[in-house]
């Protein structure tokens, strides 16, 4: 589920049937991460993975036009199972730097993970966001579920 919470925040809600210990590992391992991270039809490479709190990362995702779309960033806090803060930063454009805010709660049945990503550039940035959001959890389902194909 994405909430609009203003035009420069977007928080996105997605029920996974996994525990928390489960889906917050799934954001800190770089072989898992790499294999899920990005939206459906993209390919990703996870060429730098430092999960820890001042640890970078860089996320190439591959786009059907070939060009490559960096997203770089850095771990600002780390609070096994229960949340991530981290920066995420589209093709070192310091204007489309956002903040995200990761949560994961116990539910029946597994997990309730809540992502906030604020200052997002306009509300057409944030709701593209919440498009790719929404599709890369879909792929974050699958690998927990052991159904994710490449």
């Amino acid at each position: 589920m994405t909430t609009t919470v203003d035009d420069a925040t977007l928080v996105v809600t997605r029920q996974f049937n996994a525990p928390p210990a489960r889906v917050f590992d799934a954001w800190m391992n770089h072989d898992e991460f790499q294999s899920w991270i990005g939206i459906e039809g993209v390919h990703c490479e996870v060429p730098e993975f430092d999960a820890r709190v001042g640890g970078r990362y860089r996320i190439n995702l591959q786009l059907s036009t070939g060009e490559i779309a960096p997203v770089t960033g850095e771990f600002r806090k780390i609070d096994a199972p229960r949340r991530i803060v981290l920066t995420w930063n589209w093709n070192n454009d310091p204007k489309r730097r956002t903040v995200i805010t990761l949560t994961f709660a116990p539910r029946e049945g597994g997990t309730e993970m809540t992502l906030r990503q604020e200052g997002v550039e306009s509300p057409e940035d944030r709701n593209n966001h919440g498009r790719g959001w929404n599709s890369t959890f879909n792929k974050l389902a699958a690998h927990l579920n052991g159904t994710l194909t490449a």
